[in-house]
């Protein structure tokens, strides 16, 4: 039920209303990564993060964190606490019954900073439902995500809000900040690549460092197919849990209703049987209209797929082209791509997002 709801609220005209902030974060992470010309390789994803959260947050919230300026927020702490703690129990089995989590020191500390998260997020919706039962919704400007959660149905309690909030916080931020970082890593280590991209950009802007804009953003062709295909090698989200609602007939097997089941994107998109013998390659053609036509829609699965794929795909699609297209008409990247990975809930390169970055300008 909730979920028609959340359709609503990410509708593409709705979500457009955010590429001006897109654009202003994003301009304000070049100014962030400037120290770094020229300089040793960095890990990119710890910039990137703070340009997401703040995104995150002023349109699901309004709230203007300024993260990128104070990336050791609490709010930020707290979050990477839980995130670590939840990944270790994964792979910790002794460690997955709730009974003998709560035994150890880890369940105190999960629970003091999920609290903490809980505590900010419900200051937010207190205070907007205030606003809100008091005065109305302004039925002019831009409105952030929580306003139109309440503009559309008032009766959400104030746990079903923070809920929605916090889900959309964390989804938002951490796989949309990994998937730029990997773009940024393939395309320090594939110069081709990234010199037909900056030509497009340059095509687009010529010397203008403005802020793209919709119509600006529809015409990165290529530049989507270079997420398309990043997306693809480096499958944030590499395992997806489902639950069978009915008897499920496979073609070796039988899989009853209610049975608990894993989906591997990470390994079906790097299957040769679907994407070809050089399915390990780097090759954004692959997502060419006339090269994807005959593609089974579930061979390429990075949001998901069916009833319970993700919502936010175009505000996430949208974002990361804005940010990228202002990334990488500033500066020229370089790179040693990373091929050893780990799973921490998402996926990891080991030695982290090292690039080194060069002005373009």
């Amino acid at each position: 039920m909730h979920r028609k709801l959340l359709l609503t609220v990410f509708h593409n005209r709705i979500i457009e209303d955010y590429i001006d902030i897109f654009g202003e974060q994003g301009t304000f992470l070049v100014k962030r990564l400037r120290e770094n010309v020229g300089q040793h390789e960095f890990d990119v994803f710890k910039y990137v993060t703070s340009c997401t959260l703040d995104i995150v947050f002023e349109t699901a919230m309004g709230k203007k964190m300024d993260v990128q300026n104070n990336p050791d927020t609490p709010y930020l702490r707290a979050r990477n606490v839980v995130m670590s703690i939840i990944s270790m129990r994964l792979f910790k089995a002794w460690l997955q019954p709730e009974a003998l989590f709560n035994m150890t020191s880890y369940s105190k500390i999960q629970k003091e900073n999920i609290d903490y998260t809980h505590k900010f997020t419900d200051e937010v919706v207190t205070e907007k439902r205030a606003s809100f039962n008091k005065n109305g919704m302004d039925s002019k400007g831009r409105k952030d995500l929580l306003e139109l959660l309440l503009e559309r149905n008032a009766n959400f309690t104030d746990e079903e809000l923070r809920e929605h909030i916090d889900s959309i916080t964390i989804a938002g931020n951490d796989t949309t900040a990994l998937v730029i970082s990997y773009v940024l890593l393939i395309l320090g280590s594939h110069n081709r690549e990234q010199d037909i991209v900056y030509a497009e950009l340059q095509s687009i802007f010529g010397d203008s460092m403005r802020s793209p804009t919709k119509e600006d953003l529809n015409k990165m062709e290529y530049l989507e197919r270079v997420i398309k295909e990043t997306m693809r090698l480096y499958t944030v989200v590499p395992i997806i849990g489902r639950e069978t609602q009915k008897e499920l007939k496979l073609s070796t097997c039988t899989v009853p209703a209610g049975v608990g089941c894993a989906i591997l994107p990470f390994i079906l998109h790097r299957s040769k049987k679907i994407w070809g013998p050089d399915a390990e390659d780097f090759n954004p053609d692959r997502f060419l209209p006339e090269n994807s036509v005959n593609r089974h829609p579930c061979s390429f699965i990075p949001f998901s797929y069916g009833a319970r794929n993700c919502i936010g795909r175009h505000f996430g699609m949208l974002g990361m082209k804005s940010i990228l297209a202002n990334v990488l008409r500033s500066y020229k990247v370089s790179s040693n791509i990373c091929n050893r990975l780990k799973i921490e809930i998402l996926l990891i390169p080991v030695s982290g997002h090292l690039i080194t970055i060069e002005n373009r300008i």
